[in-house]
């Protein structure tokens, strides 16, 4: 029997590339799935030379296909002074230095509902973490819209900049092969 394997891993013909194969493939690590997130972010700060408000604006689809396990929104906020400001002048200020971020779930914006996650912030907004399980396949809708100031005064602690960041990560599970990738790799179970 040894000698009729070393044989036919010898020959050239088809027999020998089966088993060669075979030997190949015990050596073979076996694949490992891993959770691997796909981030989106909206990262704006406000820059003027004038004191007129700046607007923001932007529409992004996301896809999320059905090996997506979770969705994680993470957001903040920072409007400098706002506090003093509505003191100071009161409600008004919330036309000119806001937020708002509206996630839509497939279909949904068009039908006339709800959105599946909504935030609108007018002062400093702490950053916060959400976390959403059981997601719906299709294409999002991530709208945010913004207004802002940004000031570089002659004298450093008179500056200001209104600033948020948004992150939308979406949570996927990754095959990882030791033969193909390098460590920070992986090919997404979707495409397999």
């Amino acid at each position: 029997m040894l000698l009729m394997l070393v044989i036919s891993t010898s020959s050239a013909g088809c027999l020998g590339l089966v088993m060669q194969r075979e030997i190949m493939e015990g050596i073979r690590e076996e694949p490992e799935p891993i959770d691997k997130p796909e981030q989106y972010s909206w990262d704006y700060t406000f820059e003027s030379d004038s004191f007129e408000a700046i607007q923001y604006h932007n529409e992004t689809s996301i896809f999320i296909d059905e090996t997506v396990k979770n969705l994680v929104i993470t957001f903040v906020a920072q409007f400098p002074y706002s506090t003093l400001l509505e003191e100071v002048i009161g409600n008004e200020t919330n036309e000119y230095r806001y937020v708002e971020v509206n996630v839509w779930e497939p279909g949904v914006k068009e039908a006339g509902g709800d959105p599946f996650w909504f935030v609108r912030a007018t002062e400093e907004y702490p950053i916060e973490r959400f976390e959403f399980n059981n997601v719906v396949e299709g294409n999002w809708l991530v709208e945010v819209d913004a207004r802002g100031y940004g000031w570089d005064a002659p004298l450093d602690p008179a500056d200001f900049h209104d600033h948020f960041v948004l992150t939308l990560t979406i949570i996927k599970p990754c095959i990882y092969f030791a033969e193909v990738h390098d460590e920070d790799e992986c090919t997404w179970e979707s495409e397999l």
